[in-house]
């Protein structure tokens, strides 16, 4: 089967190369695409955003931790046999209440690190 793609040699030295290499790492892109899309003036990714993907994936990794956590405080409840203190109860309470409030704040800053990065997304 033949291929409908045409190739084109381009030379660089071996600085020019390196920079060509270093610029394509800095977009996840092949150096044939980044030079593709630069040839075609087809836009190129912008860096940062792979910096605010890799936050919101922290976040979330963060928000799961947490979700764990407040199910094994809530095991620990079911599973009492009752004898534990008011005391005791009313700070597990106080925990599982900052827990959701910590999701919350998660939630609500990997929602906005998103909108930054994709300002036409919808809220």
């Amino acid at each position: 089967m033949t291929t409908t793609r045409h190739r084109i040699l381009v030379s660089f030295s071996q600085e020019e190369f390196g920079r060509v290499k270093s610029q394509a790492a800095q977009f996840k892109l092949s150096i044939s695409e980044m030079l593709r899309r630069f040839a075609l003036g087809n836009t190129l990714p912008d860096p940062s955003t792979f910096a605010g993907a890799a936050a919101i994936r922290e976040l979330l990794k963060v928000n799961a931790d947490q979700a764990r956590l407040g199910n094994l405080l809530k095991l620990a409840i079911d599973e009492s046999d009752g004898t534990w203190p008011p005391a005791l109860m009313a700070r597990i309470d106080a925990l599982a209440a900052d827990i959701e409030a910590v999701q919350a704040e998660l939630k609500a800053t990997a929602k906005a690190i998103h909108h930054q990065i994709h300002p036409r997304a919808s809220a």
